[in-house]
């Protein structure tokens, strides 16, 4: 706060900072004329035009002589006053700048002084404007935060192209430090900027490319419009590359379904050297985009090395999508491959859905049972893996797909091939790099070393007392058929665990029809046979345990007896168990 030449001085010199007036009242002038009573002559009131303001109105109110001086400089007061000496004026009110020079030229000088009301009334203003500039730094510093969180490069100009705006991700894509571009002609900034055009046309440019050195940027610029004149340019850019991979990402989000890759190499359970030839050919596999096709039974665990390879290729950050072309209804395949626009036929969802070749998008696409694509759609197949395109049922717009292609069959697709069931352009597109997993019954090593892996693992998840394999066991296990596969014997290591004993699987028997239509009834099997009641009993909760695969619900149904009951006389049966 201040006032008269020293205001006017501080204003000049610090433009940015807020500076309060205190106003030279007619009342304070009025009480400087107390003090002069007792001089005679003219009397001189001296100061710049904020002082000496509306003295007019005191000529007509005071019964006095004087009259104003006016100055424009501080440089001026001593010439002024001298000048004015020279005329016979020997008395001055001023402020303090004027009155030290009124008495060095040896003439009486009476000071102005403010009154508490108009102390009062500046001490007022000044709490008023501290109040707005704070209030305006926090809509500015919300602001600022604002556009630094966003994504976005932001960069508005005002009338003048001169920067207003500029976040900190302009920074990082300009490299210009936002103290050195605010305030500059966008132009300094940006050379090839479009944003003074937009600034004299007031049309919105919107998806535009620009090109900033080697970066390649979408760019919207949007007029700033006040009662219908256009007062700036507001600008955002963000990287290409960027977009991209923000796009991934959301797609991944929304229409995250477990796309989950959760196996590696090492999760392989294995001794046989020809699972190990497999395993090191597919990390080879692993590195190259190539297109790969897995042979093999069913159960080997053709998905367990997809994963593998996934989770061991540069892709392993992205989405893995396991797709079983057999289990997808025919009528469907086109939808859920390729995607659907909203509105494209009866049933589909609003906005659409994205097929798997989009859900992959940056990461790899698992197609088991491959051979079961209907060989109309297996040109479209064809066009997508080649271009890594795709186009939306009912859509217009072709969407760019980055995605690593593995597929499997259990049927042998080169004899679909020849039987005219499997096109051979897709068939030579897909059989680029092969990898043909053994069944167990060339592989017979691995047997045991997956049947103790299986108990482990299901005991821990049942709790229940690790059983212990004898040499029957191994031998029988040894040479038993699996026509399942690891699939199959993982479900009689899990069915053993459960009834606590290796006892079924010297009966195994596939149900008769006669057990599915009711006709037999499974006591029958023991008839005739000659048991002691306790062992009777036994043998029969055995055998149903066995006819309905280990299902505690059903078994108490048949038996009519409560769980616990159950669990009691399994308990009971240990003691018998791995004999």
């Amino acid at each position: 706060m201040s006032r008269g030449g020293t205001y006017r001085m501080l204003k000049a010199e610090f433009p940015r900072v807020p500076i309060v007036e205190i106003k030279v009242s007619a009342f304070d002038i009025l009480k400087s004329f107390e003090k002069v009573k007792d001089f005679g002559g003219t009397i001189g009131v001296v100061g710049y035009s904020n002082v000496v303001y509306g003295m007019d109105v005191l000529h007509r109110i005071l019964n006095c002589n004087f009259i104003e001086v006016q100055l424009k400089r501080e440089s001026d007061i001593y010439q002024v006053i001298q000048e004015h000496k020279n005329r016979g004026i020997e008395t001055y009110i001023g402020d303090a700048n004027i009155i030290p020079i009124v008495r060095k030229l040896n003439c009486n000088g009476i000071l102005i002084t403010s009154q508490k009301d108009s102390i009062l009334s500046a001490v007022q203003e000044a709490r008023r404007i501290c109040m707005a500039t704070r209030e305006e730094k926090e809509r500015v510093q919300e602001i600022t935060t604002i556009t630094d969180f966003v994504h976005d490069a932001i960069v508005a100009v005002n009338e003048e192209e001169r920067i207003t705006v500029y976040n900190k991700k302009a920074e990082s894509i300009f490299g210009i430090p936002r103290e050195t571009a605010l305030g500059k002609k966008v132009k300094e900034i940006i050379p090839n900027t479009r944003l003074p055009e937009v600034l004299h046309t007031g049309e919105a440019q919107l998806g535009e490319l620009q090109n900033i050195g080697k970066i390649k940027l979408a760019t919207n610029r949007v007029p700033v419009v006040v009662e219908g004149n256009v007062i700036g340019v507001v600008a955002t850019f963000q990287a290409v590359s960027e977009v991209q991979s923000m796009e991934q990402k959301i797609r991944r989000t929304l229409y995250e379904k477990g796309f989950i890759a959760r196996y590696h190499f090492s999760d392989i359970i294995h001794s046989s050297e020809k699972i190990q030839d497999c395993i090191e050919t597919a990390e080879k596999y692993a590195k190259y985009d190539t297109p790969v096709h897995l042979f093999g039974e069913s159960g080997v665990g053709k998905e367990l090395f997809c994963q593998s390879m996934h989770n061991s290729s540069p892709r392993r950050g992205g989405p893995f999508v396991a797709v079983n072309c057999a289990a997808i209804p025919p009528a469907l395949i086109e939808s859920e491959f390729f995607g659907y626009e909203e509105g494209s036929f009866t049933g589909a969802r609003r906005n659409g859905k994205p097929g798997v070749f989009e859900l992959a998008h940056g990461g790899t696409l698992f197609l088991d049972e491959i051979s079961e694509i209907p060989i109309e759609l297996q040109g479209r197949l064809l066009r997508v893996i080649q271009e890594k395109q795709v186009m939306r049922v009912g859509g217009n717009k072709i969407i760019p797909v980055d995605v690593k292609i593995i597929t499997a069959s259990n049927k042998n697709i080169y004899q679909e091939m020849q039987k005219g069931r499997f096109r051979k352009d897709l068939f030579f597109r897909i059989n680029v790099l092969t990898l043909d997993i053994p069944p167990l019954s060339e592989r017979r090593e691995d047997i045991l070393v997956l049947a103790n892996y299986f108990i482990k693992k299901y005991s821990t998840k049942y709790q229940k007392p690790e059983l212990k394999m004898t040499q029957k066991v191994q031998d029988y296990l040894e040479n038993r058929t699996y026509e399942g596969n690891i699939r199959e014997l993982e479900g009689l290591m899990e069915r053993c665990v459960i009834v606590s004993s290796f006892d079924g699987l010297f009966r195994e028997r596939l149900p008769s029809s006669a057990n599915l239509s009711g006709g037999e009834d499974p006591f029958d099997k023991f008839c005739g046979r000659k048991m002691d009641l306790r062992a009777l009993e036994e043998a029969y909760i055995r055998s149903v345990l066995e006819e309905t695969g280990g299902d505690i619900k059903k078994t108490c149904q048949i038996l009519k007896i409560s769980r616990s009951t159950l669990w009691r006389k399994c308990r009971d049966m240990e003691q018998y168990v791995s004999s």
